[in-house]
């Protein structure tokens, strides 16, 4: 079997190094036939990105990506690349970084806040997430319980959807306040903490927390299904796309852009109109104003004459 690229990038300072912590998720990515290689110097370029399948950007911090490299990482899944984004609690706000700029084209947002529950082990509150539930996906199969810690939220537009949520109940987002130097309570609510979604011919998978591939026994990658479910969530990200999938991807793509013509025809419109009215309310103005100087000249000549 031909062995899979999988880079990571280092370049913005991502905490998914692949050190010492992350011994047993390299040893998965090698029994997945995966050949693990890093980009430790250079920035995201269609070079460094040439023969990659998979590309991870694991929680960058104190750094920024360019636009021509979000440009670049857009049409490298477009043209049949995976992607694997994975952010932390605050997301971009508190890691200092804008993997948003790069969501935002799959149409998904990593929310500033940390998803807490209620659970028989923590009758406070903990951060520590237990999964039960899992939506009706292939890949997901099997799966029993998975164990998340520490995640941000992640905010849904169309086409989307969601890999892990949390319980239904007792369970609600905490939002950092820079005041108080505290976390304070927001929405009790059900949240996404993963999704996935079809991008052209590749795949982006996301992650609000970066736990579940180290080696911690508690909320690590070797806690309950957490093994499993990665196992299988790599193992998706390098199937191709559906021909039917990407059929319906360019189709959707037309459809929005036909939409976008739409609406500029339609501001085209209305701002002729606005201009035909203003030009009505000028030629009236003006109309009005000769009428009016006529008729003080024939006044001001009849006073002259009774004079």
């Amino acid at each position: 079997m031909q062995r899979r690229i999988i880079l990571f990038d280092l370049v913005h300072n991502e905490m998914l190094a692949l050190d010492k912590d992350y011994t047993d998720f390299l040893k998965l990515l090698h029994n997945l036939n995966f050949k693990v290689e890093k980009n430790e110097n250079k920035d995201l370029t269609k070079k460094v990105l040439e023969n990659v399948d998979v590309l991870v950007l694991g929680n960058p911090i104190d750094d920024y990506f360019s636009n021509i490299e979000i440009k670049e990482i857009v049409n490298f899944v477009r043209l049949g690349g995976s992607l694997l984004l994975v952010s932390e609690y605050g997301a971009d706000y508190l890691q200092k970084t804008n993997l948003n700029d790069i969501t935002n084209h799959f149409g998904f947002l990593f929310e500033k806040n940390l998803i807490k529950e209620q659970n028989p082990k923590n009758q406070n509150c903990s951060s520590i997430l237990h999964i039960h539930e899992f939506p009706e996906v292939d890949f997901l199969n099997g799966l029993r319980e998975v164990v998340i810690g520490g995640t941000c939220s992640l905010y849904l537009k169309k086409g989307v959807r969601a890999l892990l949520e949390t319980n239904k109940l007792n369970n609600w987002s905490e939002i950092y306040n820079n005041s108080s130097e505290e976390w304070e309570k927001d929405k009790e609510q059900q949240h996404v903490i993963a999704a996935y979604v079809k991008f052209g011919q590749g795949k982006v998978i996301a992650f609000g927390d970066i736990d579940i591939f180290c080696s911690d026994d508690n909320i690590g990658i070797n806690t309950l299904d957490n093994q499993k479910f990665l196992h299988n969530v790599f193992s998706w990200l390098v199937e191709p796309v559906k021909k039917s999938d990407v059929n319906s991807f360019i189709l959707n793509q037309i459809g929005e852009l036909q939409n976008g013509v739409k609406q500029i025809q339609t501001t085209i419109n209305n701002i002729i109109e606005t201009m035909s009215i203003l030009e009505r309310r000028l030629t009236h103005i003006e109309e009005n104003s000769e009428y009016l100087e006529k008729t003080t000249d024939a006044k001001i000549s009849r006073d002259l004459e009774s004079v």
